[in-house]
């Protein structure tokens, strides 16, 4: 017991020693103490537990800590977060515990580098754009991604331990993501080792064919290239240039890229090695300089001019500065020169200069490309230590976006506040339409469920689910909402089709022939908008067909001399005269009365579901069931409430209904609006209220109806006119 204890402090100090020695850059005091604290927090927690390659988790801790420190730099937060990542954070008392002891800014770092390890990378190899972007909306800090791609260089390092398929797994997974994304970020020397191992157990055979190729050359091509330096060295010596020249071997995953996309062999790489000028000049004479040692190696060695990229004069977007010029050696090999200052080298080499861009494809941007420059620019002024990376690296630029997983695991890029049912469209047309729910991360919600970043959604069907106007409320894609309008627009075709079939039948049985003028006639006795509205409300049973052959016969009298449609005042609906209406209301189902109020809250129609509220002063006055405040009056003064329904057959035929409407603000959407409601569908316009903004509308339009099915008509009609997005009623 007592040796394993020396052993235990032997350990604990050499690990220490080592963690310690990699951030002696970090010299406030209160973050190395921070740093001890962490270390022995990890130590103390993890003792001889493993992870999944079988490498003890301090170490791994302590070797992501120190790639943060010594491959990149990182302040002492990143140091504490890398060490601390693998830490288990599941209740609330130990995430303010976490916090208490390490900071907010450390708790948010694991919590969302522990989000990021949950998320399935299983078909990360598909859209990898949408998975780097799906790294960069979860991270909100910089430190994040960083930290993260040191855990995965550390993984790297130690994947000879895992099986063979988890290796290629594995490694594809690290070519298709991590490294383009250390590519982006500008981590070079991070990228190439990612790329390189990734390659070695993918491509194990490819691989180590290509460096047996390279080391079997390694002489002849040095050589070579010793000799071609020579007059070049001469040349710009006796110029009186001060500088110095680099060869470099390519590395092996570029060299096999260059092979597959030329479709050439080892042999026919002609950029296999490359030769690198760096000359040592004042900022005012940086470009003459370049210029000047071009014109040297070009008198030697004569130029391909068709490949000279002039990236001094207009440097790339992302910064990227230098002359690369291939010219044509001894044995018609052909040699390519990157000439630049000491200041564009440095650059180059730190990684700020995103030398990933000019090897992409041209015309190629996304929404990350933008925010990971401003990174890139805070990058180049970055010193270890300096927390502004993480204050200003905000995640703006993404937020108008969120990435959900399929249950397969495929991920989906949907604009920030997108539904279930802006999900079930966006999968395909079918699943959209006939959409009942979903499960979301595993629980059961409905269709207008909002979505967030990470959740997995798992959309369940009905044969018998169909769209209806309130989806249009419940999505916010106009993708989602022009298939719904679509589907509705159809359905409410075919439903006139079926209506217009029962029509024919019932006239063959009356013995009469339809004409354009019986048509109208029987519009008019059914007060439809028009004779596709006949033919829809007849096949929904709006319109009773049985009432044909009354609507056939000859006008009466008493027809003759009916007094129009007349629209409801306030006073209407204050005072009722006695005498002159019908009973509206059957109040506990036995007491029909008409001097019955109704309230403005919820503004109640013929058909809503209802009930009665016994006011103090006021008699009793009617609600919707679904009014805002029927749950207080239930609870409160569930004793006021009586039940009360619509009474058959009553005269009133007008109601006050407020219709909520809001669309793109374009000529003419006013008169359309009009046109609709008091034109096509008789209903009287008693207030507009519209306000625009930013070229789009939004308001309140005050009608009379005649009942639910009528202001569900008007509804339905509004919503279909161009430039209109959403229509609901107001509760």
């Amino acid at each position: 017991m007592k040796q394993e204890g020396i052993e235990d402090t032997k350990r604990y100090k050499s690990l220490y020693k080592e963690l310690i020695g990699s951030c002696g850059y970090i010299t406030d005091r209160a973050g190395r103490m921070m740093i001890k604290q962490a270390f022995a927090e990890v130590f103390k927690h993890f003792g001889e537990d493993r992870n999944i390659v079988g490498e003890f988790k301090l170490e791994h801790s302590v070797s992501v800590a120190r790639i943060a420190a010594d491959d990149m730099g990182l302040d002492a937060t990143s140091v504490i977060s890398a060490l601390l990542h693998d830490m288990p954070l599941v209740q609330s008392a130990e995430s303010d515990l976490f916090k208490k002891k390490f900071g907010s800014d450390t708790l948010h770092i694991v919590m969302k580098l522990q989000q990021i390890s949950r998320i399935r990378m299983d078909k990360v190899s598909i859209m990898p754009e949408n998975f780097i972007q799906l790294l960069l909306s979860i991270s909100g800090d910089i430190r994040v991604l960083l930290i993260k791609l040191a855990d995965r260089i550390n993984l790297m390092r130690h994947i000879d331990l895992l099986p063979e398929p988890e290796q290629k797994k594995i490694s594809l997974e690290t070519s298709t993501l991590y490294s383009p994304l250390a590519h982006r970020l500008g981590l070079y020397k991070v990228k190439g080792e990612l790329e390189d191992l990734a390659m070695k157990y993918a491509m194990p055979e490819v691989y180590y064919g290509i460096e047996k190729k390279i080391k079997d050359t390694a002489k002849e091509q040095k050589k070579y290239f010793d000799a071609f330096i020579v007059p070049i060295r001469e040349s710009l010596t006796v110029s009186g240039m001060d500088f110095e020249i680099k060869a470099r071997t390519k590395a092996i995953p570029s060299i096999y890229s260059k092979m597959k996309k030329q479709e050439i062999d080892f042999d026919e790489v002609f950029d296999f090695f490359a030769i690198r000028i760096i000359i040592n000049s004042d900022a005012v004479n940086e470009k003459a300089e370049c210029w000047k040692a071009y014109s040297h190696i070009t008198d030697i060695y004569p130029p391909n001019t068709s490949r000279l990229r002039d990236w001094i004069s207009a440097p790339r977007p992302n910064g990227y500065e230098s002359l690369h010029v291939t010219v044509e050696a001894p044995g018609n090999n052909w040699v390519e020169v990157q000439i630049r200052t000491r200041r564009m080298d440095d650059n180059a080499e730190k990684g700020m200069a995103a030398h990933w861009r000019y090897k992409e494809q041209k015309g190629v941007k996304s929404a990350a490309d933008n925010w990971l420059k401003n990174i890139r620019a805070i990058l180049e002024n970055y010193s270890p230590g300096d927390d502004e990376i993480a204050s200003t690296a905000g995640m703006s630029g993404l937020s108008d976006h969120i990435f959900v997983f399929t249950p397969e695991g495929h991920l989906r890029k949907l604009r920030t506040g997108a539904t279930v049912l802006d999900f079930a469209f966006d999968i395909h047309t079918e699943i959209g339409q006939h959409c009942s729910g979903a499960k979301v991360n595993n629980l059961f919600v409905p269709l207008k469920y909002v979505l967030k970043t990470g959740d997995q959604v798992e959309v369940t069907t009905a044969k018998n689910q169909k769209p209806n106007i309130d989806w249009l409320n419940w999505v916010s894609s106009s993708k989602a909402v022009t298939k719904i309008k679509r589907i509705l627009k159809d359905a409410e075709f075919s439903q006139s089709e079926t209506g217009k079939d029962l029509l024919m039948r019932k006239l063959g049985q009356l013995k009469v022939d339809y004409s354009d003028e019986l048509g109208s006639k029987l519009v008019m006795y059914y007060k439809a908008a028009s004779a596709l509205d006949l033919f829809h409300g007849l096949a929904e049973g709006k319109y009773d067909i049985q009432k044909i052959k009354e609507a056939l016969q000859p006008v009466t009298k008493a027809e003759e001399v009916k007094p129009p449609l007349k629209a409801f005042t306030k006073t209407d609906f204050s005072q009722p005269k006695q005498g002159k209406l019908k009973p509206l209301i059957i109040i506990n189902e036995n007491t029909p009365l008409a001097d019955v109020k109704f309230a403005r809250c919820c503004q109640p129609v013929s058909g809503d579901e209802i009930f009665g509220f016994v006011t103090v002063s006021e008699g009793i006055k009617i609600h919707r069931t679904n009014c805002t405040n029927a749950a207080e009056m239930f609870e409160r003064y569930h004793y006021r409430v009586v039940q009360a329904r619509w009474a058959e057959n009553s005269e009133v035929t007008s109601y006050v209904a407020t219709i909520r409407i809001s669309g793109s603000d374009q000529p003419g959407i006013l008169s359309d609006i009009t046109n609709v409601v008091s034109g096509e569908l008789k209903a009287n316009i008693r207030s507009v209220n519209l306000n625009t903004h930013n070229g789009k509308f939004e308001g309140a339009i005050m009608v009379n109806v005649d009942g639910k099915a009528h202001l569900n008509l008007i509804i339905g009609r509004l919503v279909k006119l161009k430039g209109i997005r959403k229509v609901s009623r107001e509760n």
